[in-house]
């Protein structure tokens, strides 16, 4: 069955189910003119339409009543069946049934309860109750559970998917909420956009529907959160009649203002490209006269910016006054794209509208919006726009749109350029928010251009600046990362210039710099200042000290001091525990921590990998692997980075089998690659390359989805096999082959020369001059090393003549050279076998 097919069925689903949103359920002795009255549109339905026999499922319910001849599904009850049963149950809805159902209070209630449901209006008495207990519950959740379920949710949303989320949190008493609601409305149309198959389409079409009629009969109002993707997909789908339906609907069952709806229908027939109806919409206000003309007209310039409708936007443009347009981000929109169109004269004249009614700030905001959406421009480009039509409007840059502009630079990796323009501000007299000097500071720590530092620090010392103690923390972590200590420090003293106290972050982030540099002492001194600066320690102070204890009895005096202090264990303290006496040998206490009662049960998974972890990088691979197993066999999640300790540590004697069955526990992570290749190099230094080549196959198909990686870690390969004595020279000629011609990777000069140098340390002449030849394959010219390297496999080979035109070929320029090529004809040249004289050799024989 074809999507339009489906497409077709989608209708149906709507026309009777959204039409009838506002009617009651006929009884029995009308069904037949509620049949009646709804044939024409069952005529409608029935068109174009296949056999019953491959009917979609969700529309089976309504065959009995399209088609009399049909008596598949037959009524319990004797009153036949009702256009609301039969709607109800097309959309999965059943009735709650008891045993007394033929008692007539029942039927009515039933009907009742039916007749809201359609009609989207519970009785009073019902939906009151319901919303006050519902109200009543969720406070009550809110206060005792609500962070500890939105932890649990993102987690199980994650592992498991939204849909099998939603059951186990109904199966542990959570009750669906307005955001439930949007995310499983939300999950159920990205499903149906994804697949192809139209009878899912439709499954997750009735879902989302029945999603929205559960809200509106629970009590819950409908937001754009709600029906927004609803309509985009109807959009996409060029669904114009059901476009109109839901349209309705939503008019009735939302609270919010109906205007945003204006902007999806503008979509929509843009989308159908209808120029007539578009035309008709830019310059007609709302049909039931509830929404001035400026209003609809906002959501009509951002609907035709969104679908690039030039022309459309232009001629409305002429009309709408742009003084009077509420909304910034609409402003925002509109000038964006008259940035990428280059409408230069047209951003210019609104410009100018809006300079004359006033709002000078608002025209600077704008002026950055332009400027930087203007395509194929350098940042210099978007600067010099900046500063051009300031200059022709005769205003000043207002400091949030110099905060627009760095921010802008920022996120260019511009942050040279940035510096300048907030200097240009600071000479200016405009003030520099934390904002900005965050967006600096996070910008030079990504580019790693810690040069820039020192620019910063004198910026800070500026009048306009208005830093905060977060500001001062990131400055004191970047000086930390370039080693400056002292700079560091004189961050700490210049808070009091701006009325700040220095805080526990900041002294942590110097504390762990110093335990990095491995300079305990001066670390140790960081904690005498706080205690001096009357600062007190935090969970992260101790866990620094714990974890870069040397000496058991450390480790206790400062658990025992965090306990006194009245700090609250945290989980990075016990890990810090745990690496602590790993570090000290002490292994069955670093076992312990995890017996402590205090320990929280959700954070046991996490702190077993760090005791695997920390148990196989001091040697004791035995506990860490059984530790491992143990926790495989409970079915518990092991962090990959421990993983890939276990196959760094692993003893020379293990097999190869074992280390694999680790690695394909990596199979869908992101350090799988990496895991792999460790083993292939474990096996490389400890001799065990037999079944190397067959591991690589098996996997080829996945090593070829990220070149960059593999070619990193052939290059390691490659690289073990020349430091590997003795080296494995055809080995390396097999992953050669291997890489060009089941991975289709072109040899890297480093791969080249670790084989070349392989053949060196094997005395290889053949498997050189092979290689040799690989290095023109791959176009990369021969250099000094490549001749030396070439060189001394002759000599050693005993090829004289090859060897002295290989050399002629060195440029004898350089004394180093010069040095290593006598130095490899002493160390390379075979050494002569000692000749034994006749009368010895007869002696021997007679012997």
């Amino acid at each position: 069955m074809g999507l339009r097919k489906a497409k077709h069925k989608l209708s149906a689903i709507f026309r009777v189910a959204m039409r009838n949103a506002g009617k009651k359920p006929p009884d029995a002795a009308n069904t037949s003119e509620a049949v009646a009255g709804e044939s024409l549109e069952m005529d409608f339905i029935g068109q174009g339409m296949e056999s019953w026999g491959s009917f979609p499922e969700i529309l089976l319910p309504l065959r009995s009543f399209i088609d009399p001849s049909n008596t598949g599904q037959q009524q319990q009850d004797s009153g036949g069946t009702s256009l609301a049963g039969v709607v109800s149950s097309g959309f999965g809805v059943k009735y709650r049934e008891k045993k007394d159902d033929k008692d007539s209070s029942s039927s009515k209630k039933k009907t009742l309860e039916l007749s809201a449901f359609l009609s989207e209006k519970l009785p009073p008495s019902t939906k009151k109750q319901h919303v006050a207990r519902g109200r009543l519950q969720f406070e009550t959740f809110k206060k005792k559970q609500s962070q500890l379920m939105k932890k649990l949710s993102k987690g199980c949303a994650r592992k498991l998917g939204q849909e099998t989320t939603f059951e186990v949190l109904f199966k542990m008493g959570k009750e669906a909420g307005e955001r439930e609601y949007n995310a499983r409305i939300q999950l159920c149309i990205e499903n149906a956009r994804r697949s192809n198959d139209a009878e899912y389409v439709l499954d997750q079409v009735g879902k989302a529907i029945e999603y929205l009629k559960e809200m509106r009969q629970g009590g819950f109002s409908i937001k754009e959160a709600t029906y927004g993707p609803f309509f985009r997909y109807l959009v996409d789908m060029e669904m114009v009649e059901e476009f109109q339906i839901f349209k309705e609907f939503i008019r009735e069952a939302s609270p919010e203002p109906v205007e945003k709806l204006v902007y999806y229908e503008m979509l929509l027939w843009i989308q159908v490209n209808d120029e007539e109806k578009i035309h008709e919409l830019c310059y007609t206000v709302d049909d039931c006269g509830r929404i001035s003309l400026s209003i609809l007209q906002e959501y009509h310039l951002v609907a035709l910016c969104e679908k690039d409708r030039r022309e459309n936007l232009q001629n409305l443009l002429e009309i709408v006054d742009i003084t009077k347009v509420s909304s910034p981000e609409v402003l925002k929109s509109v000038f964006e794209y008259l940035g990428k169109s280059l409408l230069e004269s047209v951003a210019v004249k609104l410009l100018w509208k809006l300079r004359d009614s006033g709002e000078v700030e608002t025209v600077s905001n704008l002026i950055f919006s332009y400027a930087s959406c203007i395509p194929n421009s350098t940042v210099e480009d978007a600067i010099l726009k900046f500063n051009k039509l300031h200059e022709e409007l005769d205003i000043v840059s207002s400091s949030s749109s110099y905060e627009n502009l760095v921010n802008h630079l920022c996120g260019s990796n511009e942050v040279a350029t940035a510096l300048d323009v907030v200097e240009n501000m600071c000479e200016a007299g405009l003030e520099i928010s934390a904002n900005i000097l965050h967006s600096l500071l996070d910008a030079i720590g990504q580019i790693l251009e810690f040069d820039l530092v020192q620019r910063i620090h004198s910026i800070m010392s500026n009048k306009c600046v208005k830093p905060n103690s977060e500001t001062f923390r990131r400055s004191i972590s970047l000086c930390i990362r370039i080693k400056d200590f002292e700079g560091a420090y004189n961050m700490l003293g210049n808070l009091k210039n701006f009325n700040l106290a220095p805080n526990s972050s900041m002294y942590n982030s110097i504390m762990a710099g110093y335990f990095r540099e491995k300079n305990v002492n001066k670390a140790l001194m960081v904690l005498k200042e706080m205690k001096e600066a009357e600062v007190k320690p935090d969970s992260v102070t101790f866990s620094y000290l714990i974890n870069y204890c040397d000496q058991e009895e450390a480790i206790a005096e400062y658990y025992k001091e965090m306990k006194q202090a009245g700090v609250q264990a945290s989980k990075y303290i016990y890990m810090s525990l745990i690496k602590a006496y790993a570090s000290c040998r002490q292994f069955e206490k670093a076992k312990q921590v995890l017996m402590d009662q205090e320990v929280p049960t959700k954070d046991h998974n996490e702190l077993k990998s760090v005791l695997i972890h920390a148990l196989a990088s001091n040697g004791n691979i035995t506990d860490a692997l059984s530790i491992y197993k143990e926790m495989k066999e409970a079915g518990c999640h092991v962090d990959p980075k421990t993983i890939i300790t276990l196959i760094d540590h692993a003893d020379s004697n293990e097999e190869l089998t074992t280390l694999a069955q680790l690695a394909h526990k990596l199979h869908k992570s992101n350090y799988w690659i990496d895991g792999l290749f460790k083993i292939v190099v474990f096996a490389v230094r400890n001799n065990k390359s037999s079944s190397i080549l067959d591991l690589l196959k098996e996997t080829k198909n996945d090593l070829s989805k990220d070149d960059i990686a593999v070619e990193y870690w052939l290059e390691e390969v490659f690289r073990s096999i020349a430091e590997t004595e003795p080296s494995d020279v055809k080995l390396g000629l097999d992953l050669l082959s291997f890489m060009k011609e089941e991975l289709r990777l072109c040899p890297s000069r480093k791969c080249l020369d670790f084989l070349l140098h392989a053949c060196v340390n094997a005395k290889d002449k053949q498997t050189a001059l092979l290689v040799w030849k690989e290095y023109q394959v791959a176009e990369l010219p021969y250099n000094v090393l490549n001749y030396l390297r070439m060189y001394q496999v002759l000599v050693a080979a005993g090829d004289s003549k090859s060897a002295k035109e290989i050399a002629s070929k060195i440029p004898n320029d350089d004394r180093d050279v010069r040095c290593i090529i006598k130095e490899s004809r002493v160390v390379f040249t075979p050494k002569p076998k000692k000749k034994t004289s006749k009368k010895k050799r007869f002696s021997c024989q007679a012997k």
